[in-house]
């Protein structure tokens, strides 16, 4: 799945807009970007308002709808989980993990209060590589592995 990377910008002000645009084209630091609100195109460098993103991620989500985000891992956290290790093809422990998650706005205590039900998904779910044990165990999508 090639996605063009979007670029969502956070309101400056408080209960502002959030812009969210395609990029159709980066030099270095700059970026021009096709707001999807008014179809304008725009050269962007990126601040501390701007985020480089891929649409329909659980990072872009969480940017865009946190509130459904967090609606997600109330529902069921395994599957939050999962996605992120899917979306972000890198090796990580549950620590990293957490502070993946939490970064996008899911709650610290509720992801603790899920660990369990998330770590025996993980443990079991054919599509992951599990290596390690105790607090040293990583998990990684399948598709991530660049041997075998």
């Amino acid at each position: 799945m090639d996605q063009l990377p979007a670029i969502v910008r956070l309101p400056y002000v408080t209960g502002g807009p959030i812009k969210v645009g395609t990029v159709i084209k980066q030099e270095d630091d700059l970026y021009t970007v096709k707001w999807d609100d008014t179809g304008a195109e725009q050269e962007v460098h990126l601040g501390d308002y701007e985020k480089v993103t891929v649409r329909e991620s659980l990072e872009f989500q969480s940017l865009t709808d946190p509130d459904g985000l967090r609606v997600a891992f109330e529902q069921d956290p395994p599957a939050v989980a999962l996605r992120f290790l899917q979306e972000s093809a890198a090796t990580m422990t549950g620590k990293e993990l957490k502070l993946a998650l939490t970064g996008f706005g899911i709650d610290d205590a509720r992801f603790r209060g899920a660990w369990t039900s998330i770590r025996k998904q993980l443990m079991t779910d054919p599509r992951l590589v599990v290596a390690g044990t105790g607090a040293g165990t990583t998990f990684a999508w399948r598709d991530a592995e660049s041997s075998d």
